[in-house]
């Protein structure tokens, strides 16, 4: 039962990772190249020659190494990233139903990484942060305060039962990125963070809390610096802070969740 229920949930899963590069490609080419694609339509194709995928080809990981990493049709080569999305989702997947098991805490936390990590590539590829996406987390976030659901059961730093935290979280995580921009826009006359950000970290908040937003912030803050440095050519004028951020979180999360550091404060 346990090896039938764990291939199952990793069908899901893969599933799920190949529809989250679906996804993040016709988000990015829906707002930056105008043309008439949109999350339904037209059907999964090459990008390249525009040929329609087959079915057995759209199987996650077995499609990949079906094609050899490439399309069919014209021999363009497919990225990698489709596959790792896909691993990505695997392995968090199976980790949170290892940790949680099957409960509404497990399900909502899975559907806020999907929307990170959507919100994480977008941001890495074209410092895009769609608005309904951003702006999802803290809904998901206070319509699980308002159901008295804890995203990790007994660990209170991503405890969202209590909604009235879940707003302050929003309210604090906003104006913190908000009043830096401030700042740095009297100083500079001109914005230093994008709008997106500030939404960003205030659904993080949602999540959290107000008080583990500094450390958040700071966790964020050196990912993002890393991030320059290992791409330091693509981003010389424009820092990925959103992609930074949720980085922060997650690194946060398991800091946490293992207890490695005791000194980052648990709300």
């Amino acid at each position: 039962m346990d090896a039938f229920l764990i291939t199952f949930l990793s069908i899901i899963f893969l599933s799920i990772g190949s529809l989250t590069s679906v996804v993040i490609h016709r988000l990015i080419v829906m707002e930056f190249q105008k043309t008439d694609i949109n999350l339904f339509l037209p059907p999964s194709h090459c990008i390249n020659c525009g040929a329609k995928i087959s079915l057995i080809n759209l199987i996650p990981i077995l499609g990949y190494l079906l094609q050899r990493g490439r399309c069919i049709k014209c021999n363009a080569s497919i990225s990698i990233t489709y596959l790792m999305h896909e691993i990505i989702h695997l392995a968090v997947g199976l980790s949170i139903y290892l940790f949680e098991g099957f409960s509404y805490q497990a399900l909502i936390t899975y559907l806020l990484f999907s929307i990170l990590y959507i919100l994480l590539i977008c941001d890495l590829k074209k410092f895009y942060l769609p608005l309904y996406l951003n702006l999802s987390i803290t809904l998901i976030a206070i319509i699980s305060g308002f159901f008295g659901i804890a995203l990790i059961e007994g660990y209170g730093f991503l405890n969202t039962s209590n909604i009235s935290l879940s707003l302050i979280g929003f309210i604090f995580g906003y104006f913190f990125l908000w009043s830096i921009n401030l700042i740095y826009k009297l100083l500079k006359k001109e914005d230093g963070i994008g709008g997106g950000d500030f939404i960003l970290l205030g659904g993080i908040g949602s999540i959290v809390g107000p008080l583990s937003i500094a450390s958040i912030v700071l966790l964020g803050s050196l990912s993002t610096l890393i991030i320059m440095i290992f791409n330091h050519k693509k981003y010389t004028k424009e820092l990925p802070l959103g992609a930074g951020l949720i980085f922060g979180l997650f690194i946060y999360i398991i800091f946490e969740y293992f207890e490695l550091f005791p000194f980052i404060n648990v709300i």
